[in-house]
């Protein structure tokens, strides 16, 4: 798992927390208890590159469930999906924040819901955004 996000971290900061963000709100979906968040952030500390530890990403996830309690999980959501400017950015972010959210082992059914709602403000359907999951899931496993 740790290569496969590694491959999908974008390279400017600002797209990094836009992309942590949508995995957030994919993995919180579903609740997020220590051990996910501490799994989330021991793999994004390891592969990312950026200069965040353990306790950076911890503080993080602090900051966006307080954003999420304030704002709302929809809006925090379409404010997310809003960075993303082209379709490489948007499918690479899907990718991440599925692998992101499948850092306990799966991807629940309201984690992919999340996703899929993303991928509406790209006027995205659910298909697709299957099809992203599942190649994201692919390379995990090595498949081409």
């Amino acid at each position: 798992m740790p290569s496969a996000i590694a491959a999908l971290v974008p390279l400017d900061s600002e797209h990094f927390m836009a992309a942590l963000e949508l995995g957030y709100l994919a993995a919180s979906a579903d609740g997020l208890d220590a051990k996910e968040r501490d799994t989330i952030a021991t793999t994004l500390e390891a592969v990312t590159g950026i200069g965040f530890d353990h306790d950076a990403f911890a503080a993080h996830f602090s900051d966006l469930d307080m954003a999420v309690s304030m704002l709302g999980r929809r809006e925090r959501l379409a404010r997310t999906a809003a960075e993303f400017e082209d379709d490489t950015q948007r499918a690479n972010a899907i990718r991440f924040a599925a692998l992101v959210a499948m850092a306990d082992g799966q991807l629940a059914a309201k984690e992919l819901t999340v996703l899929e709602e993303c991928g509406s403000h790209f006027q995205w359907n659910a298909e697709k955004i299957r099809g992203l999951v599942t190649d994201a899931a692919a390379s995990v496993r090595g498949a081409p």
